[in-house]
């Protein structure tokens, strides 16, 4: 891998979301959550590296892209999807477990967007676990957006008292799981989850802009929320003594 300093945009590998009613959907990444930060990152300059577990080829929901979840625009779901072809890290992504300690030392933040993906294996993988725990010990910025902060409660569980309770975060609200139409049939409402786990939960009005911020976790509500989250998480990178690489193609 290029030892130059890069940024981690952490996907789902996930491709099922399985229903408390034992039925499943496919599921992915959230293809606005995954374009706009990427598209603001790469803009600003920042080299940008793609992983998910196991180092599989992630996939899109594919309600991400459909018109009537975008209130009937269709050129909005075009343009996402070209913009999506565009990442073609995409298809050849590192693979998490496999990140070697030098890997590590030269990532110098994490981006983890959302969709549902993330709350089958973000939320349990052991190689989150490692990744997040390295980030707060480094200092380096944690940026999740929506469902992506299930992530974080792979740090929980275990042996070790997770190095975010007690921050304050933000995620897709229990509000908007209710007026999806997936209602009453989540695995689990991840605003609940976060708050058993001892995470202080901060919500705003349903598919409006709300983010949260504390030490090195900052989080969006939302897709609605990703730009300003985006732009949050490079004054975190540019507040630090890290290295802020070209623009490049992957």
């Amino acid at each position: 891998m290029n030892t130059q300093p890069f940024v981690l945009i952490l996907l789902s590998a996930a491709q099922r979301l399985r229903l408390n009613d034992g039925t499943e959907v496919t599921t992915g990444f959230w293809a606005e959550e995954l374009v706009v930060p990427w598209q603001i990152l790469r803009k600003a300059g920042w080299r940008l590296q793609v992983v998910t577990p196991g180092g599989v080829p992630p996939l899109i929901d594919p309600e991400s892209l459909d018109p009537s979840t975008l209130g009937g625009d269709h050129s909005r779901a075009a343009y996402l999807c070209n913009a999506v072809r565009q990442i073609t890290g995409l298809r050849t992504p590192l693979d998490l477990d496999a990140l070697t300690g030098k890997d590590l030392d030269t990532l110098i933040g994490v981006f983890i967007p959302g969709g549902n993906g993330p709350l089958m294996d973000l939320c349990q993988a052991p190689g989150v676990d490692r990744l997040l725990r390295h980030c707060v010990a480094a200092a380096k910025p944690i940026a999740t957006l929506c469902h992506g902060t299930a992530a974080l409660l792979a740090t929980c569980g275990g042996a070790d008292r997770s190095p975010f309770c007690g921050q304050r975060v933000t995620c897709f609200s229990a509000a908007e799981e209710s007026a999806t139409p997936l209602a009453g049939r989540w695995p689990y409402t991840l605003e609940n989850r976060l708050r058993q786990e001892g995470f202080r939960v901060s919500t705003g009005a349903p598919w409006q802009s709300h983010i949260a911020t504390d030490n090195f976790i900052l989080s969006g509500q939302n897709p609605a929320s990703a730009a300003t989250l985006t732009h949050v998480f490079i004054e975190r990178l540019t507040s630090t003594p890290t290295y802020k690489g070209e623009q490049y193609e992957c």
